[in-house]
């Protein structure tokens, strides 16, 4: 498996999980709690945790390709939700466990 994640400063992380989550649940299955989202895509999942000053992204694939996609996904959607933000996204990329 492919492991990426990011940790990106935010006071809204929160609000960010619960917009994500609920514009997926449209085509993808997601849950949320105001800490925590899921959102599983075909190709792979992301894990979501929001703390009062930073959203993690936590992305788990088999491929680099796919991991990229769903990188591509989440970070599009991000930036609409946080267009009065300016958010510093940085990967880092490991080999998964399984």
């Amino acid at each position: 498996m492919k492991q990426s994640t990011t940790k990106i400063a935010t006071f809204a992380a929160s609000q960010y999980i619960g917009k994500l989550c609920r514009h997926f649940r449209h085509k993808i299955t997601t849950e949320y709690t105001p800490t925590t989202g899921l959102a599983t895509f075909p190709f792979g999942l992301c894990r979501m945790t929001a703390t009062p000053t930073h959203l993690t992204f936590d992305i788990l694939s088999d491929s680099t390709e796919d991991m990229e996609k769903i990188k591509g996904v989440l970070i599009r959607h991000l930036e609409k939700f946080a267009y009065k933000e300016q958010l510093v996204v940085e990967w880092q990329n490991t080999e998964g466990n399984g």
